[in-house]
């Protein structure tokens, strides 16, 4: 009976001098920083729509009326003439939010405007593309202009009356 609580014991010794030799063969640390950057809400104000003022079709054929991005004059061709002292502008947009950041943008490239059940596309020429990058830095409010013009053709049979349609400037963080 001795023999065997004396063998017992040292089995039970060796079981626990082993235990904690594999365990601390087996284990390791390494350490984690956790972090986070902080932004201003984003927010886009529309400042002014798209307006082609009055255009004056053409007697014959297709003219084509364009108002660019870069201003708020109308150009109109072949035949078509856009009337002075109408209101004109580009559509400009203002998106404010966190400095230094970039932006996504979407926008259609063109849009239907409507008069009853007589249409007229317009294709979309805005200033900017897929992204834009806020003005100042990190920290501090930052802000960029968008500007959107239009072209479109205005043949001789089109009808008359007052056209309009919509659309929609989205932005997002990146």
């Amino acid at each position: 009976m001795k023999k065997f609580i004396a063998s017992a014991a040292a089995v039970a010794a060796l079981m626990a001098g082993g235990n904690a030799f594999a365990q601390a063969a087996n284990t390791d640390s390494d350490t984690a920083t956790a972090s986070v950057t902080i932004v201003t809400p984003l927010t886009i104000t529309k400042n002014s729509d798209l307006a082609f003022g009055r255009i004056v079709k053409p007697r014959s054929g297709t003219g084509t009326i364009t108002l660019a991005n870069t201003g708020d004059s109308v150009v109109a061709g072949a035949g078509a003439v856009a009337l002075s002292g109408i209101t004109t502008s580009r559509a400009t947009f203002t998106v404010d939010g966190e400095g230094g950041q970039v932006v996504t943008t979407s926008i259609p490239d063109t849009i239907a405007m409507t008069s009853g059940s007589n249409t007229i596309t317009v294709d979309l020429l805005p200033n900017f593309g897929t992204s834009v990058t806020l003005s100042n830095a990190l920290g501090a409010t930052g802000s960029s202009a968008l500007n959107v013009g239009g072209t479109f053709n205005l043949p001789d049979a089109q009808a008359s009356g007052a056209y309009s349609g919509t659309f929609t400037v989205e932005v997002a963080y990146q």
